[in-house]
């Protein structure tokens, strides 16, 4: 399993951090968490081609996660060089096909699918069975329908990614004992904001998830000048890795 964090930061433009988007490797599947603005390029500068992406999982619709899912499917039909030709599956919380519905009352035949199907799992708690890999999900503080997501391969490794969230304890137990947990950081610890994490908060989630190696993502520009570690630390004693765009674990 290798899992590349493709984007890093948030709706705040920056010229260090693209916005939120996770790649996960499991065996021969492919699998992209989130595609917010400019996910797309970011993926095309991975070496990564839309055409090899099995599964797309949204953690919930706002724009800075979502925004490049229509672009995904226009582009998908209109590249010329590589149309897409094989099925892709889409998981997402609830309301998702009305997500998907309405998009097409704007942008209509661009994204529907010309030579493929899109195959939408609007799911809010029971697993998707994938060809090399469980896709688990449940819900956590942000909006009414937010999911954080666990994806489980064949051989025991796990990695789980928090999308937006507060503290709750569905992410604890989604997350326990999982090899990596990729949780959202979006603030310093002055900065608090209800439905987001700080550094000890994310600490804390980790500590009682038991969790292998921590991985913090999703960061507004005053946490680039901010001291991430010291809180944190003071929550968790296990390995952390301080993500910046491309950043990649290997499991």
């Amino acid at each position: 399993m290798d899992v590349v964090v493709i984007g890093t930061g948030t709706a705040v433009p920056s010229v260090r951090r693209s916005s939120p988007c996770v790649l996960v490797h499991v065996g021969q599947t492919c699998i992209v968490c989130d595609t917010g603005p400019g996910a797309l390029r970011q993926l095309c500068k991975a070496g990564v081609s839309i055409s090899s992406i099995d599964y797309l999982v949204y953690s919930h619709l706002h724009i800075d996660h979502t925004a490049d899912f229509a672009p995904f499917l226009f582009s998908s039909n209109y590249d010329p060089d590589n149309p897409r030709t094989r099925d892709i599956t889409v998981i997402g919380p609830t309301g998702f096909q009305t997500f998907y519905e309405k998009l097409c009352a704007v942008y209509g035949t661009w994204i529907i699918p010309h030579r493929f199907s899109l195959l939408i799992h609007d799911i809010n708690s029971k697993p998707f069975q994938g060809v090399d890999c469980v896709i688990k999900v449940a819900p956590v503080k942000h909006t009414d329908t937010s999911i954080a997501v666990r994806i489980e391969d064949n051989g025991g490794g796990s990695v789980v990614y928090s999308g937006d969230t507060d503290y709750c304890t569905t992410l604890v137990n989604l997350a326990t004992g999982a090899k990596l947990l990729i949780l959202e950081s979006s603030f310093p610890e002055h900065m608090k904001r209800t439905g987001h994490l700080t550094p000890s908060l994310a600490g804390r989630i980790a500590r009682e998830a038991q969790c292998q190696r921590l991985m913090l993502t999703h960061f507004y520009p005053a946490c680039d000048a901010a001291d991430i570690l010291t809180p944190l630390r003071k929550e968790y004693s296990g390995e952390v890795v301080i993500a910046e765009d491309f950043s990649s674990v290997r499991l």
